[in-house]
């Protein structure tokens, strides 16, 4: 499948039909994702993994807020996301980290639709119970967690709401809005 048609297929569900994932069904994922670019090839990201059936899936379930627990608990697996706030070759704070992370993650979850899965990410949750279940060290950034799962039959992707390519897109000298 080309780039554009994953993206295209990428949509963020808010169901999942229950089904287990093993370690295999997300490696091609997490291997995007390591392959990401970054800057100064700092690899900011970190990830933490939950399978259904799993303590940890129960326990990073427990930091999402009441609303994404509702359709996350359905779902095959749990990634706490995180990122480092420093570059690890200067010691230096990494301004691109952000970045880096977004490109990582997206990397990831364009790999889950090759791989038939689907993902969604949330940005409620607990960020200090999650600190707290993982101690974290200070340098190390709860940032969302992403629920990984099959879909329920008949469920797919719907059609994208997007802005238009000339609001998101400019050249210098256009005013931008």
């Amino acid at each position: 499948m080309s780039l554009l048609t994953l993206a295209q297929k990428r949509h963020s569900p808010r169901a999942f039909n229950g089904t287990p994932l093993a370690w295999d069904d997300l490696a091609n994922g997490f291997e995007a994702a390591r392959l990401s670019s970054s800057s100064y090839n700092n690899q900011p990201w970190r990830f933490v993994v939950a399978l259904r059936g799993e303590a940890g899936f129960d326990a990073l379930l427990a930091t999402a807020n009441s609303s994404n627990h509702t359709w996350m608990k359905d779902a095959g697996a749990i990634v706490g996301v995180m990122s480092s706030k420093i570059l690890q070759k200067t010691g230096e704070k990494d301004h691109a980290a952000m970045l880096g992370v977004g490109m990582a993650v997206g990397a990831m979850e364009l790999a889950f639709v090759e791989s038939g899965l689907a993902s969604m990410q949330a940005g409620g949750f607990d960020r200090k119970a999650f600190v707290e279940l993982l101690q974290l060290p200070d340098h190390i950034a709860p940032l969302s967690l992403l629920a990984i799962g099959r879909l329920p039959d008949g469920q797919g992707p719907t059609a994208k709401d997007r802005m238009a390519m000339a609001d998101i897109a400019f050249k210098v000298g256009d005013k931008i809005r």
